[in-house]
């Protein structure tokens, strides 16, 4: 798999946000960022689109508990976790990325009380 090359348009970090607490949809997809953070004002977000990013864990979101659609579709996400104080998420998009415990994932997911219907996580490394 190659690496994708890093072009000076590339957000490689999530900065800057203070002052954007009536935000309500954040699309920072196709970029190469690491790690989710600097979240925190971010109070009414309900939308969040961080897909196509180096992300591994799943962390940062806190304060973000208006989340409804979260996707991490393509990254390198190992676990799912972190998601605990999102009583509003409707839609988890987390396919195509380094997930290698079914049961566990599922064990996570239908302990959390939120609002999940759509789940995706094709394109991972489940045992067949």
């Amino acid at each position: 798999m190659s690496k994708k090359a890093v072009n000076t348009l590339d957000i490689v970090e999530i900065d800057n946000l203070l002052g954007m607490e009536k935000l309500q949809k954040l699309q920072l997809d196709n970029n190469i960022i690491t790690k989710i953070k600097g979240l925190n004002f971010l109070v009414n977000l309900r939308w969040l689109d961080l897909s196509f990013n180096q992300i591994s864990v799943i962390e940062g979101l806190e304060k973000c508990n208006k989340i409804q659609d979260l996707s991490l579709f393509s990254n390198k996400i190992k676990e799912v976790s972190g998601i605990e104080n999102l009583p509003e998420l409707n839609v988890l998009s987390v396919g195509k990325n380094a997930l290698n415990n079914l049961d566990k994932t599922i064990h996570y997911l239908t302990s959390l009380k939120n609002k999940l219907e759509v789940l995706k996580l094709a394109e991972n490394n489940f045992p067949k």
